[in-house]
């Protein structure tokens, strides 16, 4: 039985994640032929797709697609998962240890279950039994911004079925003579964007995108946390095996404590992979605010 939900829980649909797993099938990085066949590459890798850009690299959404998954699994199986364990520990309020006073923590715990109406568009029965991939491919959109499109004139007689020229203030329209050099193309577009964005400076904007990540994403970390919580779910490895397991599921190199007894304590590290400290979210907390309908922190 799982040490941090309340009944037992067989996962199906997620698992952890081997070092070394690759996902490349989608990055689709552009890149502009220029003049005498130079390249000019967008940056930022993984955000850029056709004509769309995305506010984080793809691995945010990736991982916010594996915690939601999570999550509808243990929802399905009516999981409640321990946000905290019932201790006894010492209120040091008092400096002198005589004045120490024994206190027990009650222990917190967090029924799995996932907003619905926050998650519209996402077809949550496809969350559970897809792939990132195969998801991604139909739902992208609900994470990126149109960064242009390609307008035509209308004809009195003829129509290409292209847009017509936006009135919103926040659109630039150009017409781009393509035979000219492209490193001269961009700079110009530049220099007129910068002057778009000054006339522009005050307005608000409401966004295309309809879900929005916040805060700083590092995947590594996101990983390794992801992980923790998968394995502590599934309970079959000790915390010493999830720590120096050959698939390598925790991706950073923690240091190993001892206690008074001088034994390595494997278990502080998990644990604080798995619970928020005030400063960092943990694996749990990431998996609640996921069902509540927001990554990472709450979009104000």
């Amino acid at each position: 039985m799982s040490s941090i939900t309340k009944n037992p829980v067989s996962l199906k649909h997620s698992r952890a994640i081997k070092k070394g797993i690759s996902h490349t099938s989608i990055t689709n990085v552009g890149v502009l032929k220029g003049d005498k066949g130079l390249e000019f590459r967008r940056l930022n890798k993984g955000r850029f797709r056709n004509n769309e850009v995305l506010e984080k690299t793809i691995h945010a959404y990736r991982m916010w697609f594996r915690f939601l998954k999570l999550g509808l699994e243990l929802e399905e199986q009516d999981a409640t998962l321990i946000m905290k364990h019932k201790r006894a520990t010492w209120d040091r309020t008092n400096l002198k240890q005589k004045d120490w006073v024994r206190v027990i923590e009650k222990e917190i715990v967090k029924k799995i279950k996932v907003k619905r109406s926050k998650y519209k568009g996402w077809d949550l029965d496809e969350v559970l039994t897809k792939s990132f991939d195969e998801w991604w491919e139909t739902h992208s959109h609900l994470f990126s911004d149109e960064i242009c499109r390609e307008l035509s004139a209308k004809y009195e007689h003829y129509d290409w079925g292209r847009d017509r020229i936006s009135s919103d203030r926040r659109h630039l329209t150009l017409q781009i003579d393509t035979s000219l050099k492209l490193t001269d193309i961009l700079n110009t577009i530049r220099s007129l964007v910068k002057d778009k964005r000054k006339e522009n400076k005050g307005l608000v904007f409401a966004k295309q995108r309809k879900y929005s990540v916040s805060g700083s994403v590092h995947q590594d970390a996101l990983l390794t946390k992801y992980n923790a919580l998968v394995l502590k779910i599934e309970n079959n490895l000790s915390n010493q095996q999830i720590l120096e397991h050959k698939d390598g599921y925790i991706r950073q190199k923690y240091k190993i404590s001892r206690d008074y007894d001088f034994n390595k304590t494997y278990a502080r590290v998990v644990y604080g992979l798995l619970d928020s400290n005030g400063v960092n979210l943990g694996a749990k907390q990431l998996l609640v605010n996921v069902c509540d309908g927001f990554f990472m922190k709450q979009d104000n």
